[in-house]
């Protein structure tokens, strides 16, 4: 769980609860009910504070792919994993037939159907995802209206788990009980672990990983547009595709594992290689034992 988005989140609702005078004097004097609390209640916030601005300043090296929605880039790589190998190998299996004709039109309806396919798979994925997220939510409110300190319990073990002090917990309890949406937020996001879904998640979802699968896809058939030689359409689409495989793989590890080395992005590329070129070959000699 992240100290950042905690602080966020008991700082939002602090902010948003309705203080009586007499709590905003005991706030100004540093004094409440629960002793000292408020001061470990600030320290705490102080130390988040140095957290966020430390992640920030980490943050600033990853360029522009930080503006990117991570599940939207999620969806990319699952989408162009599939589509740099499996068509890859569909097309270096079909070019041992020795027509170009034929790994075109084999390749392009495999494309078709595979992007259909990879896109339907992320719809239901998206679906499944909104719906077991609503189901939580409606799980906690109904335990929170049978039992209120149920809730009180949960939040106050994930603030423990963060080193928060009993006096914080003690305050931040206090406050978020005067808005149970907040509780129910809280545990959903921090006890759970689960983000709302954007709006449109299902229909981005699909299009995206089902696009990416068959730009991907596509590459590997290009040098049989402009070649008469199948033989020499499958070299042209090798040397292609093993130069794709290792970009892809050093740039998807680049996203994925932000602050890795360059020999770890190296070794991925690699391993993209190898097993594309493994999958492709195995698809052509199977095919040329069969004919």
């Amino acid at each position: 769980m992240s100290l950042v988005g905690l602080k966020n989140a008991i700082a939002a609702v602090v902010s948003s609860t309705d203080k009586t005078p007499e709590q905003a004097n005991l706030t100004q004097s540093h004094q409440t009910p629960y002793g000292t609390a408020a001061p470990d209640f600030h320290q705490d916030l102080e130390r988040a504070e140095s957290q966020l601005a430390k992640s920030k300043a980490e943050s600033q090296g990853t360029g522009f792919l930080s503006k990117f929605d991570p599940r939207v880039m999620s969806d990319v790589i699952i989408g162009l994993s599939d589509g740099l190998t499996v068509p890859f190998a569909l097309t270096a299996g079909l070019s041992s037939l020795g027509d170009s004709k034929l790994v075109i039109t084999g390749g392009l309806a495999e494309l078709v159907s595979g992007s259909i396919s990879m896109g339907l798979g992320g719809f239901l994925a998206a679906r499944s995802e909104a719906e077991y997220y609503l189901a939580q939510v409606k799980s906690c409110k109904q335990e929170f209206f049978q039992n209120p300190d149920i809730l009180a319990e949960e939040i106050g073990d994930v603030l423990l788990e963060t080193g928060a002090s009993q006096g914080t917990i003690n305050s931040f309890l206090k406050d978020v009980q005067h808005q149970p949406s907040n509780m129910v937020d809280f545990v959903i996001r921090f006890g759970k672990g689960l983000e709302e879904p954007a709006e449109g998640r299902q229909l981005t979802s699909a299009l995206t990983i089902g696009i990416s699968y068959f730009l991907g896809g596509f590459i590997p058939l290009i040098p049989y547009f402009f070649t008469t030689l199948v033989h020499t359409g499958l070299l042209i689409s090798v040397l292609i595709m093993g130069v794709t495989l290792f970009i892809f793989g050093y740039v998807k590890t680049s996203i994925s594992l932000d602050g890795c080395g360059r020999w770890k992005k190296v070794n991925e590329g690699l391993q993209m290689m190898l097993i594309g070129g493994f999958a492709a070959g195995s698809a052509w000699a199977l095919v040329k034992c069969i004919e």
